[in-house]
């Protein structure tokens, strides 16, 4: 009887390695299907990028809001976090961009590729000596809220115009 006990001992302690070692294999395929699952949604969820530009042949700067991902940002909320009043013109409510239809209403959907550009000012009203930074400022913050497929991303979008100062846009060659 000593030798079946030893052999059942022996069974007992090679199932509980085997049960081990299927235990941690079917944890590295949960990761593994996470992991898959987590690129699978990076590569065709919604990314809302905001960015300054200059528009070629001009001296305008200009501000695009642009989805460039591969599905919809739904429900889009934005919001600045300073006045920034177009082209410098304080006169006008309407020249002030904090309070445009898109920074104070919600946009349904946005889609793959939609944008929204908005003119700023030229970089000699941005940047000049007595420019206002409650006009026309530098910085400033954009946040934006969408969802897409039951989840909910807030993005917030430092803008700095300063490095613009002393570049060139392109030229017509004509």
């Amino acid at each position: 009887m000593e030798v079946i006990d030893y052999l059942t001992a022996i069974l007992v302690f090679v199932t509980t390695i085997y049960s081990y070692l299927t235990h941690k294999m079917a944890k590295a395929s949960e990761a593994s299907v996470q992991a898959v699952r987590e690129q699978s949604e990076a590569m065709l969820r919604p990314y809302v990028s905001i960015s300054p530009y200059v528009r070629p042949h001009t001296t305008v700067l200009y501000l695009k809001i642009e989805n460039t991902g591969r599905t919809a940002a739904e429900n889009l909320q934005l919001s600045m976090d300073k006045d920034f009043f177009q082209f410098g013109e304080v006169k006008q409510a309407d020249n002030n961009l904090r309070t445009k239809a898109a920074f104070v209403e919600s946009i349904q959907s946005l889609p793959p590729n939609g944008k929204l550009v908005f003119a700023l000012a030229q970089g000699f009203v941005i940047f000049a000596s007595g420019a206002d930074q409650k006009v026309v400022p530098q910085q400033f913050s954009i946040t934006a809220s969408y969802g897409f497929a039951g989840k909910q991303v807030c993005e917030t979008h430092r803008i700095d115009l300063r490095p613009f100062i002393g570049t060139e846009g392109e030229r017509d060659p004509k």
